[in-house]
């Protein structure tokens, strides 16, 4: 596990009614010398009793001696006294010190041994009123703290744009913490390097630069692992063109309140690749075992001031900044956006992405009561017939994005939740729950122990395209074609000349 740095000046700005403090320091144990101060002390005092108990019984007259507070101190040594090895034995007494002229005051010594006492209590103890911690819609102003948890599999190409979203969000950089699960990657896959990277570089307020200077260097090389992009709605090409341009809102390069990373596998096997994930044969057990990771990472990276919990895939290419205050405003216990893809123009240019957000029907209840215990529903594949409502196909373009509608399920693509509907026992079901796992299982827990869950039909955040291998196939019969019409063109314009 890797810990980027945390940034001193945000603090732990926690909530506490127990006051902190840094400076404490141990009292050190009285020398030799003042030992020796100590029993000529107690000789004096032991002395001055008996001449005492003498004058009472009329055998000896004597008169009191005055002295100055310089004095006094030299000769009792009262000073030296190490009230904290006494306290052990007097725990529940209070202490006075009774002076050369009578007075009982309490002892400088002790007030500060207190002192002492009292901040090594509280740099050791933590106090936490979780009624504090419900999550606001308006977190931004009431300084909620948020987790921001992204899973990472063989992620490298694409850090990058997740970084860029990131230091994009508005919502104050100081109160979020971001805690990145790196599992089950390939042998030869860079993404666990890359991340602790760039999130040294995100602390140290540098990203940005080193970005672009990849950008910079990336122009320079040619390839053919974008040319889907010939294929693309232009419109769309701009938008993603433009989406990082300058301006940028003024906490752009602002670090986070800390970065997290952690690194552990869960058996997860099957490939990355869009088909490979995509196979339905593959959706029970790959949903479980997303599960697994999700649970560890939630249980290791919430801390009792978390409000929020922000869960966000990696491979966003388009999203407002602003996204954690729009879904937040609704103060739903959990919220999701819609989720939809770019397509190439002979594909229909777009396609509605996470099927996982959905109502539940009529249809999806009764496929439920005619399978086994421990089958799990894929939904969006024509294996399983539930018609159902996605929130992907209610989707309207022009439709008011502030619309909310209830749901059942839910996608795992970028997921708000307040954080505690987490520690009331809501997780990402690792095993069959109601014939599903995950995310969608995750939205019927919630909804099932009595929270809202709620999706926001027209706002739409979207997805990177990834070529299946049937696109790559058309995309790659289109180039061949294109450069057949090219070179017979360039022959057509040589024998003209010629002629």
């Amino acid at each position: 596990m890797f810990s980027a740095l945390r940034g001193r000046s945000y603090g732990d700005n926690k909530k506490s009614d127990l006051p902190m403090t840094v400076d404490f320091k141990p009292r050190r144990a009285p020398s030799s010398k003042r030992v020796q101060y100590m029993r000529w002390a107690a000789y004096a005092a032991g002395s001055m009793f008996a001449i005492w108990l003498l004058s009472r019984l009329n055998a000896v007259n004597v008169q009191s001696p005055s002295y100055t507070e310089e004095e006094y101190n030299h000769y009792t040594n009262t000073k030296s006294i190490d009230y904290e090895k006494l306290k052990k034995f007097d725990e529940g007494v209070e202490k006075y010190l009774i002076d050369h002229q009578g007075i009982v005051r309490e002892s400088p010594e002790f007030k500060e041994l207190q002192q002492d006492i009292d901040n090594l209590y509280h740099s050791t103890v933590d106090y936490y009123d979780l009624n504090d911690y419900q999550g606001s819609a308006d977190g931004a102003t009431d300084g909620d703290h948020m987790l921001l948890c992204v899973p990472l599999r063989n992620a490298e190409p694409v850090l990058p744009l997740m970084f860029k979203h990131m230091m994009n969000l508005t919502y104050p950089h100081e109160l979020i913490d971001i805690a990145f699960l790196v599992s089950d990657c390939s042998e030869d896959d860079r993404t666990l390097e890359a991340v602790f990277d760039y999130s040294r570089a995100l602390q140290n307020g540098n990203l940005s630069k080193l970005l672009e200077e990849q950008e910079s260097y990336k122009k320079d090389v040619s390839g053919t692992s974008e040319l889907h992009l010939n294929y693309m709605d232009p419109d769309y090409i701009e938008r993603r063109n433009n989406a990082f341009s300058p301006p940028f809102h003024k906490d752009y390069d602002k670090p986070f309140r800390s970065v997290q990373i952690f690194r552990k596998d869960f058996g997860q096997v099957i490939g990355q690749g869009f088909s490979d994930r995509h196979d339905v044969k593959v959706q029970g057990i790959r949903r479980k075992l997303m599960g697994r990771a999700r649970n560890w990472l939630t249980a290791n990276a919430l801390k009792p001031y978390h409000s929020w919990v922000y869960w966000r895939d990696v491979d966003i290419e388009l999203m407002p900044g602003d996204i954690v205050q729009f879904m937040m405003k609704f103060d739903y216990d959990v919220m999701v956006p819609n989720v939809w893809r770019p397509l190439p123009e002979f594909l229909g240019n777009e396609q509605a992405y996470d099927l996982n957000s959905w109502i539940e029907s009529e249809a999806g209840l009764d496929l439920a009561k005619k399978l086994a215990e421990d089958d799990v529903i894929v939904e969006g594949y024509q294996e399983y017939p539930t018609w159902r409502p996605h929130l992907g196909y209610i989707r309207n373009p022009n439709g008011d994005p502030k619309e909310v509608v209830d749901l059942d399920g839910v996608g795992g693509v970028s997921i708000l939740a307040k954080a505690k509907i987490f520690r009331q026992g809501v997780h990402f079901p690792a095993f069959t729950f109601l014939n599903h796992a995950e995310t969608e299982a995750f939205g019927k827990l919630a909804k099932k122990m009595g929270f809202r869950v709620g999706g926001l039909p027209h706002y739409t955040i979207w997805h990177i395209y990834e070529p299946s291998e049937d696109d790559l196939k058309e995309i790659s019969r289109k180039e061949r074609k294109k450069r057949r019409q090219k070179n017979a063109a360039a022959k057509m314009k040589k024998k003209a000349g010629r002629d």
